[in-house]
């Protein structure tokens, strides 16, 4: 993946831990968006509980400034509202 989603996206499903804010400060937020889902992917994965991610996805959301909807939207697409639900608690009530 030749673009900066991709390139986040890559990132974030060979990260082991999220990113703090101070080292994805210096990207864009297309690679942020790609980081937050390729990270949330993998940890679904690795855990089986897709509710946690989302508002893992939710939480990292919002610490790394990133347009809510537009994440949120990844979550809308595959028609899982409880993920929608999980994700929107996580932006607003995460740590």
């Amino acid at each position: 993946m030749e673009n900066h989603f991709g390139k986040g996206l890559m990132a974030g499903l060979k990260a082991r831990e999220a990113d703090s804010v101070s080292k994805v400060a210096r990207f864009c937020s297309d690679y942020k968006r790609g980081f937050v889902l390729g990270f949330t992917y993998r940890l679904s994965e690795q855990t089986g509980d897709r509710q946690r991610a989302a508002w893992e996805a939710g939480v990292l959301t919002r610490r790394y400034s990133l347009d809510k909807e537009s994440v949120a939207d990844f979550f809308k697409e595959a028609h899982a509202d409880v993920a929608v639900k999980c994700f929107l608690a996580g932006y607003e009530k995460g740590y």
